[in-house]
């Protein structure tokens, strides 16, 4: 509960001090409910934060063989994630549910685990279905490809309009472009406080910096390597499965 409390607060400091915002705190009731309310400008936002902590479990064991001075690795796949779907899927629930009037809703996950920049991540990756492509028959480097595969966008558009994400050091606003009201929210004050932090797949793919399979395309009766080499014109396309890898040790003091 203290860890929880503690992620709002900070959100709230960074919401008022940071982005120049006026937010306040919903009062929950016997039901769960989204946690805060920002209003600016003709537009009221309800966002529904969730902190992702790395489990007490795993910590400890971490620990006990760093302490007997083993190096410790860590090697997981990267992409979307079922658990932190499960937990935007909760998250939608509630805003669903609640009672408070918004033109617009969000869910805020902030990674406080022991590799956040891995959690931001795999953020991304499950909100967006996000996938590396590679173009073997043209040197290209590799490149983003927006919802190449289950995009939790996708499966919660008429609910989500956008998602902001963020660990102790940095934040980013992630625009649902599947959301039928991307156009009004991507000209909101909201989306104007974050300047450049913000993930647009329309945008990117627009400044050829990313490829995007359109939300038409029918994944039980094509192929998404055929569709993106047809639709870019590309030669030998490959999803490249990336890994997340770490190794910590402990340093003996001076």
């Amino acid at each position: 509960m203290d860890n929880l409390l503690n992620s709002e607060n900070v959100v709230m400091d960074i919401i008022k001090f940071q982005l120049g915002l006026k937010v306040e705190k919903i009062i929950e009731s016997t039901e769960k409910s989204p946690d805060f309310l920002i209003q600016c400008g003709e537009y009221k936002y309800l966002i529904e934060l969730k902190s992702k902590f790395t489990k007490k479990e795993f910590l400890k064991y971490r620990d006990e063989e760093l302490l007997s001075g083993k190096i410790f690795e860590e090697s997981n796949p990267a992409g979307r994630k079922i658990p932190i779907s499960r937990v935007v899927e909760s998250a939608c629930k509630q805003l669903k549910k609640s009672r408070t009037k918004a033109d617009f809703k969000l869910v805020w996950l902030y990674a406080k685990g022991h590799h956040p920049d891995f959690q931001i991540d795999d953020f991304e990756s499950t909100l967006y279905g996000r996938e590396y492509i590679a173009d073997w028959g043209d040197n290209k480097p590799l490149i983003y490809c927006y919802y190449f595969g289950n995009s939790d966008f996708y499966f919660h558009r008429y609910i989500l309009d956008g998602a902001i994400v963020s660990d102790d050091q940095e934040m980013k606003l992630c625009l649902n472009t599947l959301s039928p009201r991307y156009r009004e929210f991507k000209k909101s004050k909201l989306r104007q406080s974050f300047r450049d932090g913000v993930i647009d797949p329309i945008e990117d793919e627009i400044n050829g910096e990313a490829f995007s399979v359109d939300p038409e395309f029918d994944r039980n009766h094509g192929d998404v390597i055929d569709y993106l080499t047809k639709k870019y014109n590309l030669k030998r396309p490959m999803k490249m499965d990336m890994q997340q890898l770490s190794g910590t040790m402990c340093l003996p003091k001076k």
